[in-house]
């Protein structure tokens, strides 16, 4: 590891001095050029940003940091935050095979399951308030002030479930002037987009701001399969009619009220209606599977292109006797109420306290096969109710000491249960199988106390040095009624295996920060952070249905972060090794039926091993002349299981399985963009953006089956602008992947039965007009 440090010093000092007295202009930024002021030419803006719990300047800041602000994240023209990570080094945002969920991962360490009592690895904070489950983390982008991806480990400030980093959203504030902005767009597949927001002054010290988002699309995928087999109470679609569009409204009601000059309170309304279609599958069931053998083969043997599947459609519900509502769609509410107080204290500190409460329901009828052949039909119903509160105090009152310390409750509490049609089960000589489903429930609670603090003390003028600590206490209890076909539910027979345990742990975080001279900033972190330990809903016996331990994650960072005096230029550089233990791992491992005594499966999740990952990220930006701004980033790691001890082929017997590749680590990550601002002119001003972004191949499933490999791509992405001379109207052009690249993002592989899977949407075009007022 020293040798390690003492390589990466000597290699990025170099290549920090080459760069800033080279005349050369590499260079990628999230930020718009700060306008021109009293003639001074304009640079690159000031980033502000908390990855810390307080406002500091980025190139302070020593955390790896991408920031984007809200007019980087305008002219991305994307619906969720998946777009965003072609912009950062070493991350990964796609979704979970089958569901609109996120699966993000950040420096090896991802969450790729949409196992329900699962907790992500990657935090996700939309305004100090952290959502739970990876269901709903892909939220619409419209009126977002930034965005900030913070790398490694965060578990001092962020607490648990920040093993791979945080996403920490900053929503828009209400302003103390009207103001009001509406967006129409049209693009490719039928896409209509509606934005709009308004800001009304309400009295002196009373302001309200609210913000809509309305998308409704035909989708990118096309049935084209009518592969009935038998008589199925079906409703086919029209051949080649297209399937997986969205339809949903995002919306935000905030009201801020300054009752003095230090004081603000700010109370916000959360809503998300989705009635989008059930996500299309695509079926890459390798040859030798059974779902090839009984006759439906996956596309790498019939050559079908990926946007030519087929779904299951038929109308029901999870009490239907054939049906569970495919034709439904994916139906997810959600409301979510927040109080935020912030107290300034002059030449003492300030006092913040966020509060909050979430609810989500969900439906979720899928068919994850490709085919339209009812071979495995299911749905889900769940609800969520999350709550939180947290209090911090955060001071730098004195010239040597600045510090944060706070706690912090956060709750949540499940209840879910599902129906599953195995249909392919027909097929083997069971003829109910289309008439008598599984069943399944699970209930599943968390009280979660912290306390935590970290404080900076300044050695010397440019040397600093910062500690932190955190402490968790958990308690979990769950219960699960595991999958029995529905006619032994009905005779009385359903087991339920409840269990209950604590957990707590520490987690701490020290470094220093020295200013080696103007605009040179050098730092070293070494913190920890840990994945909560839990239960697996699919437990199946009391045996899986007991508790697996935390995992945890030791970090490494040494970082420099450079900037000219004219904040012409600017150069951030982060080197890292992570070592993780107790890696959660699932495996279909065979039981005995408590009931019908005879042999089966099910999915146990153990703590199975151990990884580490280092590598490297570079970012830069510039302005080399006026109104034109470019950037570039790269990002290099490398992942290997130290240990890993998993049931490969299901025959009950764990293997060494430390060959196998971590999931959602790409070996190389590369971007770069430019904006250039052509001069203002009497009939307004054009904008012209460009960027280009490439991901290496990577695993998106544990055991690496084949034809489940996120695909490497190179996208390129483009836009044009026309603002009138006021800037209140506006017209904007876009594509998004203009090379028309077809690639895998994420993939499922159940045991030897198929391999379900998701691809990228193919080119696009779009049109949006703006106006504000």
């Amino acid at each position: 590891m020293k040798g390690l440090l003492r390589g990466a010093t000597r290699a990025l000092g170099t290549a920090t001095i080459a760069f800033l007295t080279s005349t050369s202009t590499v260079a990628l930024a999230q930020t718009a050029p700060e306008p021109e002021r009293q003639g001074q030419a304009a640079g690159l803006e000031d980033i502000v940003v908390t990855a810390r719990r307080v406002r500091e300047s980025l190139q302070d800041t020593p955390v790896a940091v991408t920031a984007f602000s809200s007019a980087a994240i305008e002219r991305k023209f994307a619906t969720d935050i998946r777009a965003l990570a072609g912009d950062v080094p070493n991350v990964v945002i796609t979704n979970v095979p089958g569901f609109n969920a996120a699966s993000i991962g950040i420096r090896g360490q991802s969450t790729g399951d949409i196992i329900l009592t699962f907790e992500p690895a990657v935090g996700v904070v939309v305004d100090d308030f952290v959502l739970a489950h990876v269901q709903t983390q892909l939220f619409d982008l419209f009126d977002i002030d930034r965005i900030e991806v913070l790398r490694g480990p965060q578990g001092t400030l962020f607490g648990k479930n920040t093993v791979g980093g945080v996403v920490n959203v900053i929503t828009k504030r209400p302003e103390k002037t009207f103001g009001a902005e509406m967006r129409l767009g049209y693009s490719s597949f039928n896409t209509k987009d509606v934005k709009a927001a308004i800001n009304l002054p309400l009295a002196d010290n009373l302001f309200f701001r609210v913000a809509g988002s309305f998308q409704e699309s035909d989708g990118y995928y096309r049935l084209t399969k009518t592969n009935n087999v038998d008589f199925i109470p079906m409703d086919v679609p029209a051949r080649g009619q297209r399937w997986g569009g969205t339809r949903y409204f995002s919306g935000r009601a905030k009201l801020l009220w300054e009752p003095g000059p230090d004081t603000n309170v700010l109370f916000t309304y959360e809503m998300l209606r989705d009635r989008g279609d059930s996500p299309p599958s695509v079926n890459e069931s390798p040859a030798g599977f059974l779902f090839d053998v009984l006759g439906f083969p996956g596309i790498q043997t019939t050559g079908a292109s990926p946007f030519d599947t087929g779904t299951t459609l038929c109308r029901g519900n999870a009490n239907a006797p054939t049906c569970p509502g495919t034709l439904n769609g994916h139906r997810i509410n959600v409301d979510g109420g927040y109080v935020r107080v912030e107290h300034n204290m002059q030449d003492i500190g300030s006092l913040t306290v966020v509060g909050g409460y979430r609810k989500v329901k969900s439906s979720l009828p899928s068919d994850y096969t490709g085919e339209s052949a009812y071979l495995f039909v299911s749905t889900r119903d769940d609800t969520r109710d999350q709550y939180s509160l947290e209090a911090r105090f955060s001071s730098d009152f004195s010239d040597k000491l600045k510090f944060t310390v706070g706690s912090m409750y956060w709750g949540q509490k499940l209840d879910a249960n599902a129906t599953s049609f195995l249909g392919f089960l027909r097929f083997l000589g069971d003829p109910t199988a289309l008439t008598d489903p599984n069943l399944s429930t699970a209930n599943y609670k968390v009280d979660s106390y912290a306390a935590f603090g970290e404080a900076e003390y300044k050695v010397s003028d440019p040397f600093s040095v910062f500690l932190g600590g955190r402490y968790t206490k958990e308690k979990k209890t769950f219960s699960v009624r595991p999958q029995v076909r529905r006619s032994r539910v009905q005779a009385g027979f359903w087991p339920e295996y409840s269990d209950k345990a604590s957990f707590s742990k520490p987690t701490f975080r020290a470094g220093y920060r020295w200013e080696i001279t103007d605009g040179v900033n050098n730092y070293f972190t070494y913190s920890q952070g840990y994945k909560s330990g839990g239960y697996n809903e699919q437990a199946m016996s009391a045996t899986s249905a007991l508790p697996f331990r935390e995992e945890t994650a030791d970090s490494f960072e040494f970082g420099l972060k450079t900037e000219t005096a004219d904040r012409r230029l600017r150069f951030n550089v982060a080197a890292f090794y992570v070592k993780y233990d107790d890696l959660q791992r699932d495996a279909v491992v065979p039981f005995i039926d408590p009931i019908t005594g005879l042999p089966g499966q099910e999915t146990r999740t153990t703590n199975a091993g151990k990884a580490e990952v280092y590598g490297l990220e570079l970012e830069a930006s510039a302005v080399p002349v006026d109104g034109l701004t470019l950037g570039a980033s790269l990002g290099y790691q490398k992942a290997k299981y130290l240990e890993f001890f998993t049931d490969v082929d299901g025959n009950g017997t764990n293997d060494d399985a430390s060959n196998l590749k971590l999931r959602n680590v790409p070996k190389w990550t590369a971007n770069a963009s430019a904006n250039y601002a052509f001069p203002p002119t009497d009939w307004g001003q054009v904008s012209l953006n460009a960027d280009v972004n490439y991901q290496a191949e990577y695993e998106s499933v544990t055991l690496n089956a084949p034809f489940t490999q996120g695909e490497a791509r190179t996208l390129v992405g483009a836009s044009i602008q026309w603002a009138d001379p006021t800037e209140r109207y506006r017209v904007s052009v876009f594509t998004r992947n203009l090379l028309d690249e077809t690639y895998r993002v994420s993939a499922n592989s159940v045991a030897g039965l198929f391999n379900f899977t998701n691809y990228a949407p193919p080119r696009s075009f779009g049109i949006e007009l703006g106006v504000k007022l």
